[in-house]
């Protein structure tokens, strides 16, 4: 069986959060410090997603190396949902459906509910559920609590490099 309750946050995101310093896993698994890039096979407009959210990602540590299949696929699925979204507003939230052929050759039509719909709400489903694990979603931030000074000599309290400075 499966561990039980809500997956845990990395402790980049605990800190953000508030969390107490006696529940943080200073000793989780870092990734290495090297350069975080999209893999080859993200599509320009993956890629597009991508390089809007990373960069800050990365600068406050919730992205690093490790995180680049899940975060790209992230990017590839809003992309998906956006082009769904867009047959909808193209074609309709429904469609005529050819139900059967009369022996006359008369075609029996049926409105339907656009396929659409299902591949963006699955599409949806999947940016709720991915994007919380980086944090990006409104009910994951909103325990999130930051310094006023935040963004210069206090950056590197996210770093999963820099554990010492956590509790301090």
């Amino acid at each position: 069986m499966g561990k039980r309750g809500p997956a845990r946050r990395p402790t980049s995101l605990a800190i953000l959060h508030g969390e107490r310093s006696s529940r943080l896993n200073l000793n989780e698994p870092k990734p290495s410090m090297v350069e975080v890039v999209p893999p080859a096979w993200l599509d320009e407009r993956a890629l597009a997603v991508w390089e809007r959210l990373a960069p800050d990602m990365v600068a406050k540590g919730v992205l690093t190396a490790w995180d680049v299949d899940a975060f790209a696929q992230l990017c590839t699925v809003v992309v998906i949902a956006r082009e769904a979204l867009a047959d909808i507003a193209e074609n309709g939230s429904s469609c005529k459906t050819v139900v059967r052929e009369l022996s006359d050759g008369t075609l029996i039509y049926d409105l339907r509910k656009n396929p659409s719909w299902q591949i963006a709400r699955e599409s949806m489903g999947l940016i709720v559920s991915l994007g919380g694990r980086f944090g990006l979603n409104p009910s994951d931030r909103s325990g999130l609590t930051m310094d006023s000074g935040f963004g210069d000599k206090d950056d590197d309290l996210l770093s999963p490099h820099n554990p010492g400075r956590l509790l301090s």
